[in-house]
């Protein structure tokens, strides 16, 4: 029975990642099982530490903080994109060349982006009681499912736009996004 909150913690936490594998997708850049693993690694770690710093750290640590600190990654992301498609909208006479995958280093920032949003409710969750190993296992395997769900979504027909629109609708979900994880 301990097995449905994790599932549940697992799932909200974890639809932002959805979100991030679809602006990617929509901008025909595809995960890697690496770099899907990766980030989802990079979560893994983040709500395994909040699981555990919650039970450790209940009054000192304001939820809050985290969450703000994840949101302003995923709307800086978000700015970035819309200013390249702003950009190449300007240069719309040159041709820019289309990544299919991201850098290490982005990869990075984007594991980053998405475990610092799990802090807070990883802490919250850890202070309710939820088990801490299997619900970060869980984590890690709806991070990996949906991330890469998301990219796979973004990537179809309907949803494939001109590199110029692309970056423009990724930037913009990417900021919105920020946005909603800040506010709530």
């Amino acid at each position: 029975m301990r097995f449905f909150p994790s599932l549940i913690f697992a799932s909200s936490v974890n639809t932002d990642a959805f979100l991030v594998g679809m602006s990617y997708g929509i901008r025909k850049i595809h995960f890697t099982l690496f770099q899907n693993l990766l980030i989802s690694l990079i979560s893994f770690i983040g709500t395994l530490l909040s699981l555990f710093l919650g039970r450790r750290l209940l009054f000192f640590l304001p939820d809050r903080l985290t969450a703000c600190a994840g949101s302003i990654l995923l709307f800086a992301l978000g700015i970035f994109y819309i200013c390249k498609s702003l950009k190449s909208s300007e240069n719309s006479l040159h041709a820019e060349s289309i990544r299919t995958t991201l850098p290490l280093r982005e990869v990075l920032l984007l594991g980053s982006a998405l475990s610092l949003n799990n802090v807070g409710i990883g802490i919250g969750a850890s202070m309710s009681g939820i088990v801490l190993l299997p619900t970060a296992l869980i984590t890690f395997l709806t991070s990996a499912v949906f991330l890469s769900g998301g990219n796979h979504l973004g990537s179809a027909a309907l949803l494939r736009l001109s590199s110029r629109y692309a970056d423009l609708l990724s930037g913009v979900m990417l900021l919105l996004l920020g946005i909603c994880n800040f506010a709530v």
